[in-house]
């Protein structure tokens, strides 16, 4: 589904995005289980994984990232990119030591190519470091499309909110980025889980800081 010019979502375990204007950037690999479901996405949407420069990791989270391993067997020449304090976590030269525990030590290690600082910029994403659900989750800001990619900074399944805190590693934190991403301006929003916000997101981020 194209939510916006350029921006296609793909519904698997956890969102997954591909932007498709100047480059083709894969946004998050769902689960090693959905992995073949997303390439079959990509396929029927004519979106060629050998194509894609980069594959963005927006935290350690096996619904985000187990998959990576599968995909880029196929996107041979892509890029890795995360935060640089996930990178080690994703590369597993570091244990990852927050919830949900033992299924960080089943997902296939893959080195990350391109480690980002907060605020630093790649292919056109702007990294904004929100811990708090991991410890280097991070969201991107793609201005070209006036687009907040939350990540699993927040979630939109039953209206916009934090994260179950039963999968954050530290709560109060998890709520600070909230806060955090509300002094931005963007227009439309995009979650790991639920729905998209097209047009006024940023207002509702204002909104829910507010009552955090």
């Amino acid at each position: 589904m194209e939510i916006l010019r350029g921006v296609h979502l793909f519904e698997t375990y956890a969102n997954t995005y591909v932007l498709t204007d100047s480059s083709l950037i894969l946004i998050d690999t769902t689960s090693e289980l959905d992995a073949g479901k997303l390439l079959a996405h990509m396929e029927k949407a004519r979106i060629r994984p050998k194509d894609l420069a980069s594959i963005v990791i927006t935290h350690v989270h096996p619904d985000h990232v187990s998959g990576l391993a599968r995909i880029k067997r196929d996107a041979v020449g892509a890029k890795v990119v995360s935060s640089k304090i996930e990178a080690e976590y994703i590369a597993k030269t570091r244990t990852y030591d927050g919830p949900p525990g033992a299924q960080y030590q089943k997902q296939p290690p893959t080195p990350v190519d391109v480690a980002l600082d907060d605020g630093q910029a790649h292919d056109g994403l702007k990294a904004i470091f929100t811990p708090g659900h991991t410890r280097g989750s991070m969201s991107l800001l793609d201005e070209s499309h006036s687009l907040l990619i939350a990540g699993d900074a927040a979630n939109n399944e039953n209206g916009l909110g934090p994260m179950d805190d039963r999968y954050n590693v530290d709560p109060k934190q998890h709520r600070e980025s909230i806060k955090r991403l509300a002094t931005f301006h963007f227009e439309n929003a995009v979650f790991g889980h639920g729905k998209p916000i097209v047009g006024g997101a940023s207002a509702q981020f204002v909104g829910l800081a507010k009552r955090l």
